[in-house]
Formats: structure tokens, sequence, C-alpha cells
């Protein structure tokens, strides 16, 4: 298990409240599943409801988007930062 840091930006952390949590895991979605796990209010935000990543928000490890990676399974080591992002709309 590495020890890791999630924040998160935009209207999750206005929900939320704050800045980062410090967490324990393996790879992005169980460290995502076991935020959710410590903080129930973002299980709509950050999974769907077979409990995966939602397919709209974009998850970072360490500034590189977990898509290009291996998606949740992309493993972790301690020091990792996961960065989540909701969509956003402009025009």
């Amino acid at each position: 298990m590495a020890k890791i840091i999630i924040k998160m930006y935009a209207t999750i952390r206005e929900k939320f409240k704050e800045e980062k949590v410090d967490i324990e895991s393996s790879t992005i979605l169980e460290a995502v599943r076991k935020l959710v796990d410590e903080y129930p209010i973002l299980k709509e935000e950050v999974l769907d409801e077979d409990l995966n990543l939602k397919n709209d928000y974009i998850y970072l490890l360490n500034g590189r988007n977990v898509e290009f990676l291996q998606k949740g399974d992309t493993p972790l080591k301690d020091g990792d930062k996961i960065s989540i992002f909701p969509p956003v709309a402009g025009g």
C-alpha cells in the first residue's frame, strides 16, 4: 500500500470543503473508493453506480490523465498525488 494524497477541485471541493486527503492504497480506483468510504458525501460525485471512476470526470496521477495510463488499475507508489476534476462546460 502506498501513502498518497488526493486533491479535489471545482464543484467537488466546494461540497467537500477539504483541500486534500491522505489515503493508503494500491491503485487509483481503490484510493477513490477508500475516499468515498471515509467521506460518503463524495460517492455520487466521483463514482458511478457500479463504484467505478466516473467517465466524465478527469483523474490525474502526478499530472498525467489516468485514461492514458491503466485507468482505475493504475498502480500507486508512496508520495503520488491524485487530482480529481469534475466535468466543466464553457462557452
